[in-house]
């Protein structure tokens, strides 16, 4: 294998393991690589070719892409272009408020794109690149001024309504201080720096990579010059026992039981109700006994920034030397000295024994049980009568034939959400079993990006509807149904709740 060939397979290699397709050679005017298609051997959501990008900047201000090249091209903002991942692309921002004759050069680093669901168009969910009169101001001034910005994670959002082109800007003290604050909340998309300085035409080109900028009106974009300049790292971790795990920061979930598991405490209270869990209770031959329902997922794209600023506090100054310092010898020896203190390998203090399963599963009988402490559960094997301690909670989920109340939850309309829209969530319960079941509760949590809309709770039998803050700022929405349940009889509750 010649260099030339070992060049190029180094560069797919590189290319593919960032998530980033190589650059095949594709005439100008050839479709875009589909979106909305599965990885083979994963069926996973393949990521999108392209990061949407919008500037939005003060009033009239004019935006150039590719400044200083023979291919510039200016609009007026706000403008939509399409970037692709791994490079780094410069701006420019003329027609500034109160300094018309002043320009800005905003450095933009692309680190990451969205993974579209059924759908989705990822031209519809762009970047938000606000450049805001202060921000102008301030890099006017010679301050330099860093925003990362990164798709917020649904399990740690911010319990707010956060418009797309005004995103919430975090303070930090440092661009490495934001860039650790940005990965700990979601993933990792741009980094934009700028300040007062103009790039010189060496630095303008060196950015200028053809075919790496998709501008408004295109519909195509042929492949770039040269291959990526950043590493972008999009593959999800692939577990071998549970399989690929997909991608989460699209799309806001709710129902099923997450984290700590649904259960009835010694005093009847329901236990393990965690943010955007669903918990329904029911009473079953005098016991009080919870399931849960499926999930849902709303997928709503939601950017966030952070922001660190640096400012000029001071100059520095070339001074020369006030004096000669003639060489002379050595002014003094330093000895040796052995270590005063010999810390020798000590040998391990205790041996952790090894951990029995945490679950069995019996073919008569109790169906599943979960390992504690103490057996908790009483079957029947086979003839052999299995006893044991019953501790609390009595019964964590059931399911299967344990459970005869069946709890199905739906959001309409379905598809993609922008921030503000309202959905419907309904949840629908049916006793599949042979007896009738008692005093069904049920409880929905909320996630932090949906807001209860006041009033709009809805029952088709009587009950006693109340609402309470959960731990992520939203809330707990919860029917009583007194009464009895029969065998083959159903219900439904609804509400509306506003994306965030």
């Amino acid at each position: 294998m010649n260099a030339k060939a070992l060049a190029l397979f180094g560069f797919g290699a590189l290319a593919v393991g960032y998530g980033v397709a190589p650059a095949q050679p594709r005439p100008l005017g050839a479709p875009a690589p589909a979106t909305n298609v599965l990885e083979p051997g994963t069926g996973l959501p393949v990521p999108a070719p392209l990061v949407a990008a919008k500037v939005v900047a003060a009033k009239d201000v004019r935006v150039t892409a590719f400044p200083g090249t023979p291919f510039s091209r200016m609009y007026d903002g706000p403008a939509v272009v399409g970037l692709r991942p791994g490079y780094k692309y410069r701006f420019e921002l003329t027609n500034l408020p109160f300094h018309p004759d002043r320009a800005l050069y905003p450095e933009v680093e692309v680190r990451g794109v969205l993974v579209p669901r059924p759908g989705m168009k990822y031209m519809d969910y762009p970047i938000p690149l606000t450049f805001s009169q202060s921000d102008i101001d301030k890099a006017l001034r010679g301050a330099v001024v860093t925003k990362v910005i990164y798709l917020e994670d649904p399990e740690k959002a911010l319990p707010a309504e956060v418009g797309r082109d005004a995103p919430v800007e975090m303070p930090d003290a440092t661009e490495t201080a934001a860039v650790k604050a940005a990965l700990a909340g979601g993933r990792l998309m741009a980094i934009v720096r700028f300040g007062d300085r103009k790039p010189t035409p060496e630095e303008l080109k060196a950015s200028a990579v053809e075919g790496t900028i998709l501008l408004p009106g295109e519909r195509y974009l042929k492949a770039p010059v040269a291959p990526p300049q950043l590493p972008i790292i999009l593959q999800p971790m692939y577990d071998p026992i549970l399989g690929p795990k997909g991608p989460k920061e699209e799309c806001l979930v709710n129902g099923d039981d997450k984290a700590d598991p649904l259960g009835i405490g010694p005093g009847g209270a329901l236990g393990g109700l965690n943010p955007t869990d669903v918990g329904v209770e029911y009473t079953l031959n005098g016991k009080r006994k919870v399931t849960t329902s499926n999930v849902v997922c709303i997928c709503s794209p939601r950017f966030m920034v952070r922001r660190a600023e640096l400012l000029p506090i001071g100059f520095d100054q070339k001074l020369a030397l006030a004096a000669h310092v003639g060489a002379q010898g050595t002014g003094f020896v330093r000895d040796r000295h052995a270590p005063a203190v010999d810390i020798g390998t000590e040998r391990p203090t205790a041996v952790t024994g090894g951990v029995r399963p945490g679950s069995y599963v019996g073919k008569v009988g109790t169906a599943f049980f979960i390992g504690s402490s103490r057996p908790f559960v009483v079957g029947q094997v086979q003839g052999v009568k299995v006893t044991g301690v019953v501790v609390e909670p009595e019964q964590l989920t059931a399911y299967g034939a344990l459970c005869p109340l069946t709890v199905t939850k739906s959001v309409d309309p379905s598809g993609p959400k922008e921030p503000g829209e309202v959905v419907t969530i309904t949840i629908k319960y049916a006793n599949t079993g042979n007896k009738p079941v008692d005093d069904v509760v049920i409880s929905d949590s909320l996630s932090a990006r949906l807001g209860y809309v006041e009033g709009s709770a809805q029952s088709d039998r009587p009950a006693n509807f109340t609402t309470a803050e959960n731990d992520v700022g939203s809330v707990v929405v919860r029917w009583e149904l007194p009464g009895t349940l029969l065998p083959g009889q159903t219900g439904t509750v609804k509400f509306k709740a506003k994306v965030r």
